[in-house]
């Protein structure tokens, strides 16, 4: 348990999921690529996510006092071992899908490595590597197929602007924290009130990508696809209002499942797809 707390294997398993599917809505149908594409992804989350957790080991005695190594559950050099050997061997994986895949699954491991022990201390620019790394699970799947979907490129696009703005909002909540550690982020630059609209502004913005999806997943008869996207474009423009209401945590659970709904959406369309 004190394992799978410190990887945060639960993101692991969705991000693995949405790149399996990103897969087969792109015309992939190898199922060895699929496992490759699934196992590679959750190992690359789970080295980000422990070595997250190296680096940042003073702010969480603030914002995580229950992580694992704050708590002790685990040691230092067992967790190094878990975040370098994962990106390891996701990395060994990645190469046995191709050039475009490892070259996808290198960047992401240099840009999450210098993110968890440099650019987390950059105002904005940390926040938009996050986002950029959370979204690049579709353009992983696509590049594992060899094929181009503008479909997936615009589902990179929304997913990206909607989660720079949750990192935004998500530097209002870890604002004490972030002061008591010293570290400079959005808020402590321009105030937690501020970062919050700011980013809850930026994520209402998103929703014209999502409608943008939505019209082109219909014309490419994605239909489940199209349906996800629009619940997650209505999902996100009224929890980006309790956002600038104050309503901060329930920004942050809600805009999380709004991305699980068009995650589900893929799926599904990704399955149909394969069975039809």
């Amino acid at each position: 348990m004190a394992v799978w707390r410190l990887i945060r294997g639960e993101h692991g398993v969705l991000a693995a999921m949405a790149s399996s599917a990103s897969y087969l809505v792109a015309g992939g149908r190898d199922p060895v690529a699929v496992a490759l594409l699934a196992a590679s992804t959750f190992l690359a989350e789970a080295g980000l996510f422990a070595h997250n957790d190296l680096a940042n080991l003073e702010e969480d005695r603030v914002n995580r006092p229950d992580a694992p190594l704050v708590r002790g559950d685990i040691g230092v050099g067992t967790a190094r071992l878990i975040a370098y050997g994962s990106l390891a061997l996701g990395a060994v994986l990645a190469a046995l899908l191709g050039p475009a895949p490892l070259a996808v699954y290198a960047t992401a491991a240099v840009l999450g490595v210098l993110y968890n022990s440099r650019l987390k201390r950059v105002p904005v620019a940390g926040n938009l590597v996050v986002a950029f790394l959370t979204s690049m699970t579709y353009i992983y799947g696509m590049a594992a197929a060899g094929a181009t979907s503008a479909v997936l490129y615009l589902l990179f696009a929304s997913s990206l602007v909607a989660n720079v703005g949750r990192e935004f909002v998500k530097t209002a909540m870890d604002y004490e924290g972030d002061l008591k550690a010293g570290v400079t982020t959005l808020a402590i630059c321009v105030g937690p009130r501020r970062a919050a609209a700011l980013g809850a502004w930026v994520t209402a913005a998103s929703t014209a990508l999502g409608l943008w999806l939505v019209y082109i997943s219909l014309s490419a008869g994605l239909y489940l696809l199209a349906v996800g996207a629009l619940a997650t474009s209505v999902a996100l423009a009224y929890f980006s209002a309790a956002a600038l209401r104050g309503l901060w945590r329930r920004y942050r659970n809600g805009t999380l499942l709004a991305f699980g709904v068009t995650l589900m959406a893929l799926i599904a369309e990704a399955l149909w797809r394969l069975f039809s």
